[in-house]
């Protein structure tokens, strides 16, 4: 078997010599790469050719840049390689994750335990055959009246006409799973049994909405407005307060009927309410009938009348925008000022009034000539006058019109100003 070594000549060059016997020359120090192996090494085959240097490299000043021979060591030698195996990645425990936490700050910790509970709802609905879960420890009134209504039809769903009994007292209090609510009430649930309907509602509410349960439900109704429920609809927004209004009964923030329509009148829109002023809905009218009224206009209004007021509103959204960017580059009105927009001190003495303060000058006195050019008159004078003001809150005149109109016209005024 034939085998090479490797020598140097009286230049620092590595030769290679081939003979049939095993080379028995020691290796340098400094080309092992095992330092703890011993001198002699037996290569197990013929390794690669390596190709010398040139001439002007030397083994000392260049000993990182030149190659390395690669030295097989035999196979009486016991040298191990240790190859690293890949690790499929895996999802954090919650051990692992309190490990974690301890290691680093608490900042690094809230933000990845938040991360991992938001995919979690508040609350499931499984379906009438099943009571609903509740996952949060604390609700919002909203969804505390939908698990209440969910849980009343899993109790008539299973013929339980007592919403007070004692299977339907257990049955309410497994719906909250979270770890406090499930100690709460494992702690505390015979003393529940025995309470009274009222009590055992108070106990439910503090618990999952807060001890001041009874402000915190009074606040969400006085900010809950028409144009926040779904689809703009009165009837959802009716539903929706007196659901809310339901959750206070039998404690002193419960609103009687005449208290709950003042709430309802102040929180709808103005233009709904304009429009059921329009259409001789007194605000007078008992409770049930006002409510029946506006619920009966209420299709008309968000069918008809809706759509009408969004494209005004957008539009006047549209001319605000262009008022202000008309406004911002009156400075710059024509090509002089943009290139010289600064008058030196020295020189505004001799020089005469400026345009800009001629067209001002004349825009004031063309604007009281031009004031009435459209005839309409101003809302000081239509309120002076009884007549007009009669037909203008019946809808000859609209407010938004003659607000646009007016837009219109100083808008116009300004482009022509400008140009």
């Amino acid at each position: 078997m034939s085998s090479v070594s490797l020598s140097r000549d009286q230049r620092g060059r590595f030769t290679r010599t081939a003979s049939a016997e095993p080379s028995q020359d020691p290796v340098p120090a400094v080309l092992s790469p095992v330092p703890s192996q011993s001198s002699t090494v037996t290569p197990r085959g013929t390794p690669v050719p390596i190709e010398p240097t040139s001439d002007s490299q030397s083994l000392d000043g260049s000993t990182s840049s030149q190659p390395v021979p690669q030295v097989v060591p035999s196979s009486s030698q016991s040298v191990s390689q240790v190859v690293p195996q890949p690790v499929p990645p895996r999802s954090p425990s919650p051990s692992s994750v309190s490990s974690s936490c301890s290691s680093s700050s608490s900042d690094d910790c809230n933000l990845l335990l938040r991360t991992m509970s938001s995919t979690t709802p508040s609350w499931i609905n499984p379906g009438i055959n099943k009571p609903p879960v509740v996952n949060a420890r604390i609700l919002k009134p909203h969804e505390y009246v939908h698990v209440r209504a969910c849980l009343n039809r899993h109790l008539n769903h299973k013929d339980i006409s007592d919403p007070y009994s004692e299977k339907a007292r257990n049955l309410t209090m497994t719906c909250f799973q979270s770890e406090g609510s499930m100690n709460f009430f494992d702690t505390n649930a015979e003393k529940f049994l025995k309470l009274s309907s009222t009590a055992f509602d108070d106990v439910i509410k503090a618990h999952i909405l807060g001890s001041d349960w009874v402000e915190i439900v009074t606040d969400t109704m006085d900010s809950t407005r028409l144009d926040d429920v779904d689809e703009r609809s009165f009837d959802n927004f009716y539903n929706t307060i007196s659901s809310l209004n339901r959750l206070l009964k039998n404690s002193p923030g419960h609103r009687t009927e005449d208290s709950l329509k003042v709430l309802l009148q102040q929180n709808i829109s103005d233009d709904f309410a304009h429009f059921l002023h329009e259409k001789k809905v007194l605000k007078s009218l008992s409770f049930t009938d006002w409510v029946d009224k506006a619920t009966a206009l209420d299709a008309d209004f968000r069918r008809f009348e809706r759509p009408k007021l969004d494209r005004i509103a957008l539009l006047e959204s549209k001319l605000v925008e262009a008022s202000k960017r008309s406004g911002a580059s009156s400075h710059y009105d024509n090509g002089q000022a943009r290139q010289r927009p600064f008058t030196p001190i020295e020189n505004t003495s001799s020089r005469p009034a400026s345009s800009t303060s001629y067209r001002s000058s004349n825009n004031s006195s063309r604007n009281t000539q031009n004031n009435n050019a459209f005839g309409v008159p101003s809302m000081a004078k239509v309120k002076e006058d009884q007549k007009q003001f009669d037909i203008y809150m019946k809808g000859e005149i609209c407010l938004r019109s003659k607000f646009l109109l007016e837009v219109l016209q100083t808008f116009d005024h300004g482009c022509r100003v400008g140009s």
